[in-house]
C-alpha cells in the first residue's frame, strides 16, 4: 500500500514538472483589458488642477447659459458644491467642444492624474433646449445628467452632478 502512495506522488510530481504540451505552448497569451477610446483629446499636463472646497460664491453662482464657442478648453479651477467627492490629487483636464452641421453640440472630455496613468475619457451630446440643459453620454459613461453652465467667448463654466448630494463647478479657459 505504501508503494502505491509513493508511486502516485512521484507520478503527480513528474506531470507537474514536465514541459507544457505543444498545444499549451502555442496558446496565445491572454489580452490585457481594453479601454474604450472615446476621443483623442489630450490634456495639458502643465495645467494641473486640484478640487477645491466649496466657496459660498460657487454655491450661489447663477449660471445663466450663453453661446458656447467651439474649441479646446483647459480646466482652470474645480470646486465642490454640496457633498461632491470630486477626485483626489491633481488632474489635467481638457474639454473639446464641437458643433456639427445639424447643430448637435458634442463634448469630448479627457483627464489624466498628475503622476500619469490612464486617461479618463468620455463623450456626450450637450443640449440646452427645453427647461434644463443636459449632457447625454455616448461613450465612457452612461445616461444623462442635468448640467448648468455659463459661457463667454473664451471661457466656459459647467456645474455637473458628482455623487448623490453634490456637484462640481468646473471653470475652463479656451486654448488660443
Amino acid at each position: 500500500m505504501r508503494s502505491l502512495f509513493v508511486t502516485a506522488a512521484l507520478t503527480a510530481l513528474v506531470i507537474a514538472c514536465s514541459p507544457p504540451t505543444q498545444r499549451e505552448a502555442e496558446a496565445p497569451p491572454s489580452e490585457p483589458p481594453q479601454v474604450q477610446a472615446c476621443n483623442d483629446v489630450a490634456p495639458d499636463m502643465g495645467r494641473l488642477v486640484r478640487v477645491e472646497e466649496e466657496l459660498a460664491v460657487a454655491a450661489a453662482a447663477d449660471l445663466r447659459g450663453g453661446a458656447i464657442a467651439p474649441g479646446l478648453y483647459d480646466l482652470t479651477r474645480a470646486m465642490r458644491v454640496g457633498q461632491a467627492p470630486g477626485w483626489q490629487g491633481e488632474r489635467a483636464v481638457a474639454l473639446s467642444v464641437a458643433e456639427d452641421a445639424a447643430g448637435v453640440v458634442a463634448f469630448n472630455w479627457a483627464s489624466t492624474p498628475s503622476g500619469g496613468g490612464e486617461t479618463d475619457r468620455w463623450t456626450a451630446t450637450f443640449s440646452d433646449a427645453g427647461e434644463h440643459p443636459t449632457l447625454s453620454y455616448t461613450c465612457g459613461r452612461m445616461g444623462s445628467v442635468a448640467a448648468e453652465f455659463t459661457a463667454e467667448p473664451n471661457a466656459l463654466t459647467l456645474r455637473l452632478p458628482d455623487g448623490a448630494n453634490g456637484s462640481l463647478q468646473l471653470d475652463f479657459a479656451r486654448r488660443p
